[in-house]
């Protein structure tokens, strides 16, 4: 009896202890990664090591350019991560998203932001929650990051990773598209007394201007070289969105607007009058005045997959194989490889393999200077 009231007990104990965990969690929000190492303790060999091999990650150097794409076999014998730097600008929104064939093996992505010219913040800038496969960064400054993705243990599988960047902002012409912006932020104006602060979106007069957020119109009215014009403002402390040269002018000031609704028609009043009809788009940030308003509005999509790689293992083809920082002859040499060098595959972009040799090196390698290997 006494032992099955100790069994009981304990099983009260531990039901107790999961709803708090529970509870918990709903406020402190713990990532994919938190949860899942719950589930091991720093004596456990294996988690050691793999953790090691994510650390690791922090000193790879590989550079790539979005958007990008690889593909893949995750497989327990490489313990690999996958980690990568790049750029992104003002205004994109960051996408990074990930598949694989099994969908109980996690993926576990990190996103760190950079502090110095080789130093990463520690903490994470975003990571992803338990039970999603991706994230999403709205970025708010020009910055460099990295992204540090690690598959959980014991897990093989193909994979497809998606790095790829989207606009914050809606189109501001209707019908228009990324081909109808003819001039840039910074062209010279008035013989180069001053420069572009904006982008210019050509169409023909009386195409609808639509918000591009949803916000409250600030101010109308036709005055100075913007002519007919309309500021919209994006939240009570965000940025003022300038539509200029319109033929005729669509709403009221104080007016509150979604996104998509029809501010205005496309002219060339103000000093256009002697251009064909376009809109005139810029953004203006509080005391840091006009930024580039293009990768607010630059229409993109996600990437397509051209190549799928299924291959774990590789022998290097010929000697002096260079390896490199990116999948692309434009990037930094970093090894030499010999004939016959054994490496691992972890994935694919284009025609480029993303490898590593023993524990340490990675890097690029073109298709023409491997070949498929059994797996040691």
């Amino acid at each position: 009896m006494k032992k099955e009231l100790y069994g009981l007990l304990i099983l009260l104990f531990l039901l107790s202890c999961k709803q708090i965990q529970k509870a918990t969690d709903v406020v402190t929000q713990p990532t994919a990664r938190e949860v899942y190492e719950r589930n091991f303790d720093d004596n456990d060999k294996r988690f050691t090591s793999w953790k090691a091999a994510y650390n690791r990650a922090f000193t790879d150097s590989l550079q790539i350019k979005l958007p990008y794409t690889e593909t893949g076999i995750i497989n327990v014998k490489n313990n690999a991560v996958y980690s990568y730097n790049f750029s992104v600008k003002e205004g994109e929104k960051l996408i990074i998203s990930t598949e694989t064939e099994i969908d109980s093996l996690s993926l576990f992505i990190d996103l760190f932001q950079k502090q110095n010219d080789s130093v990463f913040q520690k903490k994470p800038k975003k990571s992803n929650r338990p039970n999603k496969s991706s994230i999403a960064y709205e970025v708010t400054k020009n910055e460099s990051l990295k992204v540090v993705i690690q598959p959980q243990l014991q897990g093989t599988t193909s994979f497809t990773l998606k790095i790829y960047t989207l606009p914050t902002y809606q189109f501001p012409v209707s019908g228009a598209g990324n081909r109808d912006i003819k001039s840039f932020w910074g062209a010279t104006r008035d013989g180069g007394k001053r420069s572009h602060e904006g982008v210019d979106i050509f169409a023909k007069r009386g195409t609808p201007v639509v918000a591009v957020t949803d916000g409250r119109v600030s101010s109308t009215g036709n005055r100075g070289l913007g002519g007919k014009q309309v500021w919209l403002r994006d939240g009570l402390f965000g940025s003022s969105i300038y539509y200029a040269h319109l033929d005729s002018i669509a709403t009221t000031g104080g007016k509150r607007v979604k996104k998509g609704d029809t501010l205005g028609f496309v002219g060339n009043t103000g000093n256009a009058k002697t251009t064909a009809p376009h809109l005139h788009f810029g953004i203006y940030k509080g005391y840091s005045g006009a930024v580039d308003p293009l990768p607010f509005i630059k229409k993109q999509q996600a990437p397509k997959n051209k190549t799928i790689n299924r291959i774990s293992f590789g022998k290097v083809t010929r000697n002096n194989a260079e390896l490199r920082l990116g999948s692309s002859t434009k990037y930094q040499q970093i090894a030499s490889l010999r004939r016959n060098d054994s490496v691992s595959i972890l994935g694919k972009n284009n025609s480029w393999f993303h490898i590593q040799k023993n524990d340490s090196i990675k890097g690029f390698m073109h298709q023409s200077l491997l070949k498929s290997a059994p797996s040691n």
